[in-house]
């Protein structure tokens, strides 16, 4: 039978090396030896497994994980070998990357409904490493429902933002970065997700103390600068940035740029900045034409929303966020009431309002295509759906504790 300090041991060097595998984090090259806990005799009786578990133990306590493993494949390979001794088996083999394996000795232990989050976590890094999303997301799922905070939340987060899904991967990664400000790539991540989200304190906070001096940070102030409306600011920070950056950034800076231009009063500029960048990217349309919209180019902003506002889906359905095809939508809705188009303005706006209910900006549009077709009824009660949306942004929110941002 295991002893309580072996057991204890095992589950206290599992936490550590979950922590450890964090990659942005400063992982130690060593994991300093686990104590026993209060009580414990240092002198208890311990089976023979019990003791080359410990000398395992004490190995990768002391990061020699190939040592270790090697003392675990021998215990493997016995009938009586403890579940602790196979845990920490394949949690070694994640770390010394050898996923197939890790995912022999795992899977059977994670399939346990019963399975301890450190299991979880790396069985779901090592099929995230074998390229098999479903199980490795289904893994981090279990591991964050039993422990909130495990390392899992940032893996899951991770997932969810490839996949587009914001708000639920701005709802795990946000409470990871502000618990672990060492992990660069989760808090830029999340300051991304936080400008999706339109939340620039947000954002702002979560890359506070980061060098303004890089690139991606430098970038992301003048996208939180933007969003705060503060054109003149953005363009200070972004027009040196859009004379030296990385190549892989051009067009990102380019657009963040010509949005800043439009807020400072330069349509002019902005235009220029985007002529001939638009290729298949909807959000660098928008810009475009927002900017040739207020240059009087009517004609020019129709023809570079055209194709995208063409792809419009009729409702929110399948859409990880409604808003970017909504802002479409408005714009191209607006250039055709400017160019005396108003019933085909009133087929988008409505549109755009089905795909994103919620949009003030959009029951306004509507409302002022209504009453360019003369369908003024139809203008009064979308104009008084704006006014309900006003009125419910501006209301304070319900008492009670924060709940992770919702669609």
């Amino acid at each position: 039978m295991r002893s309580t300090a072996t057991a204890f041991a095992v589950a206290k060097l599992c936490l550590a090396l979950c922590i450890a595998a964090v990659p942005a984090a400063a992982a130690p090259t060593t994991v300093a030896p686990p104590a026993a806990p209060a009580g414990a005799s240092a002198t208890a009786a311990a089976s023979p497994a019990d003791a080359r578990l410990e000398e395992a133990i004490t190995l990768a306590s002391q990061g020699k994980f190939k040592q270790a493993i090697a003392k675990l494949e021998v215990m493997r390979r016995e009938p009586d070998c403890p579940p602790r001794a196979l845990s920490l088996l394949g949690i070694l083999y994640v770390k010394d990357k050898r996923p197939k394996e890790a995912l022999a000795v795992l899977q059977p232990l994670a399939a346990a409904g019963n399975a301890e989050p450190a299991v979880l976590y790396n069985a779901g890094l090592a099929a995230l490493a074998e390229h098999d999303l479903p199980h490795a997301q289904g893994y981090f799922t279990r591991a964050v429902l039993q422990q909130p905070k495990s390392p899992a939340s940032r893996e899951l987060g991770l997932i969810y933002a490839h996949q587009g899904n914001v708000v639920e991967a701005y709802s795990l990664l946000r409470p990871w970065s502000l618990l672990n400000p060492t992990d660069g790539e989760a808090r830029l991540t999340a300051a991304t997700l936080a400008l999706q989200l339109e939340r620039p304190a947000e954002a702002e906070q979560l890359i506070s103390g980061m060098d303004p001096k890089e690139p991606a940070i430098a970038l992301m102030h003048g996208k939180v600068l933007v969003q705060q409306g503060d054109g003149k600011g953005a363009v200070a920070v972004l027009t040196p940035l859009m004379a030296n950056h990385p190549p892989g950034m051009e067009l990102e800076v380019r657009r963040s740029l010509a949005e800043a231009q439009l807020l400072a009063g330069q349509p002019a500029a902005a235009v220029e900045l985007l002529k001939g960048r638009v290729g298949n990217h909807p959000a660098v349309a928008l810009v475009l034409a927002r900017a040739q919209h207020k240059a009087g180019d009517i004609l020019g902003g129709l023809v570079t929303l055209r194709p995208f506002a063409d792809q419009l889906p009729a409702s929110a359905k399948g859409l990880g966020d409604p808003r970017p095809p909504t802002g479409i939508a408005v714009e191209y809705g607006r250039l055709l009431v400017d160019a005396g188009r108003s019933p085909e303005a009133v087929a988008v706006l409505e549109k755009a309002t089905h795909i994103l209910p919620q949009s003030r900006e959009a029951w306004q549009s509507l409302s002022q295509a209504y009453g360019a077709a003369g369908r003024r009824s139809d203008s009064q009660a979308a104009a008084a759906k704006a006014e309900e949306l006003a009125k419910a942004a501006q209301a304070p929110p319900p008492a009670g504790p924060q709940q992770p941002p919702g669609r």
